[in-house]
């Protein structure tokens, strides 16, 4: 049993490479009865957006009247940031209890720190019977600890390549694993839009008999940094938000209007205008934003969304060994007038020589003065922060002098 809640995440946090897959973990959960089968579930996966997706639907749900779990990842400024009921973090004192309750647990089936999020999190919002619940996959989606739930409807945002060397080095392979979430005759929603992915698709919901809605992303005009753009009968306006936001926040809707078909127009309209999700084109200096934006499809829907800021461009950059990191800093090099490439402490980060290599971009491995640099050379224009979810997560709590787990 834990005493403190620093001592329950350490060793929490100390399991998150164990083995991918889920067999285990659907036997945890049998060995409880199976609690997730009394939860109303939206299931949101893909490759970029679907944390933001899921942020859409828990506000307009929110909007609604309703009482709506969210269980998303990585987490930005704590760990219990990963598990909310109505954008609320589940506090220390009840983590800790869910903790020492679900121990004996980790070792008889080999849980993760993933599955053990998962399982906090299932008993938390069926404990406090909230009304919905919208788990965002962590990683694919076929052997994802989220797939053991039967939702009310399923959603996929697009296909993009990303962690390769689990889920496959094609499009195709990837899409195989994300569309492992379609469950039979539980509709699926999606915003994919290539030809490659969508085949996979098709033929697993033929496969399941579920049925399927494909969303094109809808065009939208700019007022300021707001977008504005017209969807399921109702013009929607989303503000301070990247570009890319707007095929989320459609999305979302879409969902939405799934499981509540006569839900009020104006109710989902505030509840988008008002969903705010933190590391996400978010302005936390003037002119200084963060994104999480980590791989090449993420950087690419960057760069639409900094159409409508001022230049001179600077962009601040590192990213995680694993990813694709010389295709992303060639698309930012391309694009802004200036590129920092730097690191930070995380045992999965490359370093910052290792992201110069062939480019034309500057080299300053301590993060701080990178964005030291950065802000000085900024004169009226815009800086940019960017290239890791956990690296958005250290730097924030650094500018907003927040504490960061």
């Amino acid at each position: 049993m834990f005493k403190t809640i620093d001592e329950a995440l350490d060793v929490v946090m100390s399991r998150r490479n164990q083995t991918y897959g889920i067999a285990l973990f659907k036997q945890a959960l049998e060995s409880l009865g199976n609690p997730q089968d009394a939860l109303r579930i939206i299931h949101i996966g893909g490759t970029n957006g679907k944390g933001s997706t899921t942020n859409y639907v828990r506000t307009i749900l929110q909007t609604a009247g309703y009482s709506v779990g969210s269980f998303t990842s990585p987490h930005l400024v704590k760990h219990n940031d990963r598990i909310r009921i109505n954008n609320r973090e589940i506090d220390d004192e009840t983590f800790l209890n869910y903790i020492n309750k679900t121990l004996p647990l980790w070792d008889a089936y080999t849980l993760s720190m993933f599955e053990i999020d998962m399982l906090i999190s299932i008993l938390y919002f069926k404990d406090n019977r909230v009304d919905y619940v919208v788990y965002e996959v962590g990683l694919g989606g076929r052997l994802d600890a989220t797939n053991v739930v039967t939702p009310l409807v399923s959603a996929i945002t697009n296909v993009g390549f990303d962690h390769q060397g689990i889920l496959g080095n094609t499009i195709t392979e990837i899409a195989c694993e994300k569309a492992g979430i379609i469950k039979p005759n539980v509709p699926l929603i999606t915003t994919i839009s290539g030809r490659e992915a969508m085949d996979v698709v098709i033929d697993k919901v033929y496969e399941t008999h579920s049925r399927l809605k494909q969303i094109c992303v809808p065009y939208y005009h700019t007022e300021g940094q707001a977008y504005i753009f017209h969807h399921e009968g109702m013009d929607i306006r989303i503000e301070n938000q990247g570009a890319y936001q707007v095929g989320n926040a459609a999305l979302a809707v879409s969902i939405v209007r799934e499981i509540l078909p006569t839900l009020e127009d104006s109710i989902i309209q505030e509840g988008v205008l008002h969903a705010n999700w933190p590391g996400r084109f978010e302005e936390v200096l003037p002119r200084v934003y963060l994104d999480g934006a980590h791989n090449e499809m993420g950087i690419r829907q960057l760069v639409e969304s900094m159409q409508i800021l001022p230049k001179p461009w600077i962009v601040v950059f590192t990213a995680l060994k694993d990813k694709d990191h010389s295709e992303m800093i060639e698309d930012l090099v391309g694009a802004f007038d200036t590129v920092i490439v730097t690191e930070f402490s995380f045992y999965r980060a490359a370093s910052a020589e290792e992201l110069a290599f062939n480019h034309d971009v500057i080299t300053i491995p301590n993060y701080q003065d990178a964005i030291r640099y950065g802000q000085e050379h900024q004169t009226d224009g815009t800086l940019i922060i960017t290239g890791s979810l956990y690296f958005i997560s250290e730097v924030r709590a650094l500018l907003k002098g927040e504490k960061n787990d």
